[in-house]
């Protein structure tokens, strides 16, 4: 397997992805739910990504297997990051909205 195309333009784009679409669901008063939700979505990807591996028995080095999980490993970062700005900052946004 030859995971060397992997791009930080992929990772930042994943990153940006779960971030802004967390930050969208921050608006909602049960955000921490849709959160954990896309968090278990990244971990259940990561076992099958991991599983599909370890199934062929190829020799993989810890490079590639960091490279490998790396997009779901910023994905869980983005939902963690945008869970913290949904306790801490939103609150006050969604008052607004509700006012």
């Amino acid at each position: 397997m030859d995971y060397s195309g992997l791009s930080l333009s992929y990772l930042l784009s994943v990153f940006i992805i779960a971030f802004i679409s967390g930050c969208i669901v921050n608006l909602l008063r049960e955000h921490f739910m849709f959160q954990l939700a896309g968090i278990a979505f990244f971990l259940g990807y990561i076992i099958f990504k991991l599983y599909q591996v370890f199934k062929v028995g190829a020799e993989v080095s810890n490079r590639e297997l960091l490279l490998i999980l790396l997009p779901s490993i910023t994905g869980i970062f983005a939902c963690l990051l945008s869970m913290l700005l949904g306790f801490w900052l939103f609150p006050a946004i969604r008052s607004r909205f509700r006012d």
